[in-house]
């Protein structure tokens, strides 16, 4: 039975690599972002043919409808990738109530959302497999307020649905993103130089890099691992 995986945030970056190594390993991929022309040509090139579907992931509504069209599609789902970001880089200080519900819904409602709708397809079905992209850091950060405060707060909501889903045999766990890729605000990967030096390896790292660790926590090879956040970046939390 061909196997179905749903990755958010998947046109560029990061998703984008998490949905090429997911169809390469024989998924069906479901590429997912605002921009339906994206998404469509994304998931026409993958390596095996996938799907794709317009969803805005700050909109619950819009969730709702993503989440049937699956159901009616293919009536299964065996992996989630939450992997979607804002961020407006602001203090506390300068954070207006409209900056934190609009990032909060985007990085951390819409992780249980699809969590929640996912694990609904996949308890009957005897099982799936949900990873959450965060970042890797264990600490605050001047003028991310609002991010970080929901990327801490999907740390936590990776834990506990953890714990209520490993019952039926469906295993949540996190991959943290230490600097990799392209900041969030940007589309297209660059390399990074001027941050190498914060890095114990010496430089950032690539989407590849969390997308073999996402391909990790899916597989089999993974079926003990409940509730992790892995990181990767390069040693970069360990060491400030």
């Amino acid at each position: 039975m061909e196997k179905i995986a749903l990755v958010g945030g998947s046109t560029n970056n990061i998703g984008k690599a998490i949905a090429e190594i997911l169809a390469g390993n024989g998924y069906h991929v479901i590429i997912t972002s605002r921009k339906e022309d994206e998404a469509r040509a994304v998931s026409e090139n993958l390596p095996k043919k996938g799907s794709y579907f317009r969803v805005d992931y700050s909109d619950a509504s819009s969730i709702d409808t993503l989440f049937s069209f699956i159901r009616d599609k293919f009536n299964r789902l065996d992996v989630l990738v939450n992997n979607v970001a804002y961020t407006k880089n602001e203090s506390i200080l300068d954070c207006d109530l409209a900056t934190w519900e609009y990032t909060l819904n985007t990085n951390l409602r819409s992780y249980y959302l699809c969590t929640k709708s996912a694990s609904e397809i996949m308890k009957p079905q005897g099982g799936g497999a949900i990873v959450n992209i965060t970042v890797s850091s264990s600490r605050g950060t001047k003028d991310k307020f609002s991010y970080m405060v929901s990327k801490g707060g999907v740390n936590y909501l990776t834990m506990c649905a953890a714990i209520d889903l490993a019952p039926f045999n469906i295993r949540v766990n996190a991959v943290g993103s230490g600097l990799v890729g392209t900041p969030v605000g940007y589309r297209e990967y660059v390399n990074r130089p001027y941050e190498n030096g914060r890095i114990p390896i010496g430089h950032i790292g690539e989407p590849a890099d969390v997308a073999e660790a996402v391909a990790f926590l899916v597989s089999d090879e993974a079926k003990y691992i409940v509730g992790a956040l892995l990181p990767v970046d390069g040693g970069l939390n360990i060491s400030m």
